[in-house]
C-alpha cells in the first residue's frame, strides 16, 4: 500500500510542482532579462504548459540558467 502513494507523489505531485514553479519563475521575471537573455517568455511559457514533464525540466535548466546570467545573479558571492 506504501508503493501506491510513493507512485503517486512521483506521478502526480512532483510534475505538477515543476510545472507550477517553473511557471511562477517564468511570470516573475522582467521584460528586459528576456530581451537580454534573447529568449521569447511567451514561447517558453507554451514550453512548458503543453510538452507535460519535460516542458518544465527544458525551462529550468535551458532557459533559467541564460537569465540568471544576464540578472547578474552569482551564487558565490555573499550579500
Amino acid at each position: 500500500m506504501a508503493g501506491l502513494g510513493i507512485a503517486f507523489i512521483l506521478l502526480l505531485l512532483v510534475p505538477l510542482w515543476l510545472l507550477i514553479w517553473a511557471l511562477i519563475d517564468l511570470l516573475r521575471r522582467p521584460r528586459i532579462q528576456w530581451q537580454k537573455a534573447d529568449q521569447n517568455q511567451i514561447v517558453w511559457a507554451l514550453v512548458i504548459v503543453f510538452i507535460g514533464i519535460i516542458g518544465p525540466i527544458l525551462y529550468l535548466t535551458i532557459a533559467r540558467p541564460k537569465l540568471r546570467d544576464v540578472a547578474g545573479y552569482n551564487p558565490t558571492v555573499a550579500t
